[in-house]
C-alpha cells in the first residue's frame, strides 16, 4: 500500500517482474516517489487500474500515465467520468466487470461494486495460483464480492468509520447520510459480519484499508476485525492496519494444499 484513505489511495502490486498499480490517488510527484521508495523504477509499471473517478483513487493518474507512459485501464464509466479521455494519456484500455486482463503472470479481473460513481470495481489479482482481492469505497458487501473473493488467498477491504464516531463526528447531515448509504461506504462492524460468516477458509491475510480519520480509528477497527475473527476460531488469519502513510510489502502465497470447492449459496451482506 502506498496510501491508504481520503488523502489518496494507491497499492503496488507485483509478480515476477511485473508490476501494476491499483488506484493512483496521490498527487503524481508523491506517487512516483512512493513507487521508488518500495524499489521500483517509476517507468517500470505495467499498467494502473483505476477502481473509479473520484480524487483519492484517480489523482495522480493521467499525470502519471503521461509523465512515465504507463497505460491506464478502468471502466467505460471511469473513463469519462474521469475526464481520461481530455487528457494526454500514454493509453486506456476498457475493462467490463467480470472480466479479466493478462499482464504477463498477473491475472487482473473486474468485480463490480456497490458505490456512488460511475461503473465502479473491486479487483482480484491471481499469479500463480496467490489471489488477492482489493476493494475500496463500497456501500455494502454484495453477493456478487463475496463470490468474487470466495478463492481469494488475501483480502483488502475498507473499514471506513466507527457507527458512533461518524454519527457523533463533525460532517453535515448531507455527507453522512451518504456515507451511511447503499452506496457509501461499510462500517467496522459490516467488516466485522463479514469477517465472521463470510471470509473465505482459503483467505490467511487481510488488509483494513480507507480508515477514516475523522470517523475512525485503526485501533477500533482492528479490534472489531479480530473479535471477529476470533469468534470464528480464525487464528490463522494475519490482519493489517493501513495507515494514510501506507504499509510495508505483503507476500501472497498459493495455498498449501488444493482449495475447497465454494458453497453453492452463500450469505448475503
Amino acid at each position: 500500500m502506498l496510501g491508504s484513505g481520503s488523502t489518496g489511495n494507491a497499492t503496488l502490486v507485483e509478480a515476477e517482474g511485473v508490476r501494476i498499480l491499483l488506484d493512483a490517488g496521490l498527487g503524481p510527484r508523491s506517487l512516483a516517489e512512493r513507487v521508488q521508495d518500495a524499489g521500483v523504477d517509476p517507468a517500470s509499471l505495467d499498467a494502473i487500474f483505476v477502481s473509479h473517478e473520484h480524487g483519492d483513487h484517480c489523482r495522480g493518474a493521467a499525470a502519471y500515465s503521461a509523465r512515465w507512459g504507463v497505460r491506464l485501464c478502468g471502466s467505460r464509466g471511469t473513463y469519462a467520468a474521469a475526464g481520461f479521455g481530455a487528457a494526454d494519456i500514454a493509453g486506456y484500455d476498457v475493462i467490463a466487470a467480470g472480466a479479466t486482463r493478462r499482464l504477463g503472470p498477473l491475472a487482473v479481473t473486474a468485480v463490480p461494486l456497490p458505490h456512488d460513481a460511475a461503473e465502479p470495481l473491486a479487483f482480484v489479482v491471481n499469479a500463480h495460483g496467490a489471489t488477492f482481492g482489493h476493494a475500496t469505497d463500497f456501500g455494502q458487501i454484495s453477493r456478487t464480492m463475496v463470490e468474487a473473493f470466495a478463492g481469494c488467498d488475501a483480502l483488502l477491504l475498507e473499514s471506513n468509520y466507527d457507527p458512533a464516531m461518524l454519527r457523533d463526528g463533525p460532517y453535515p447531515w448531507s455527507l453522512k447520510e451518504r456515507i451511511l448509504g447503499p452506496l457509501g461506504h461499510v462500517s467496522n462492524d459490516d467488516v466485522a459480519r463479514y469477517l465472521g460468516t463470510g471470509l473465505a477458509s482459503s483467505c490467511r491475510k487481510v488488509v483494513l484499508a480507507h480508515i477514516s480519520q475523522k470517523n475512525n480509528h485503526p485501533e477500533l477497527a482492528g479490534m472489531t476485525a479480530e473479535r471477529a475473527l476470533e469468534r470464528r476460531a480464525r487464528k490463522g488469519v494475519d490482519l493489517f492496519l493501513t495507515t494514510p502513510d501506507g504499509s510495508g510489502w505483503i507476500d501472497v502465497e498459493p495455498p498449501r494444499t488444493p482449495r475447497a470447492a465454494p458453497p453453492k449459496q452463500l450469505p448475503l451482506f
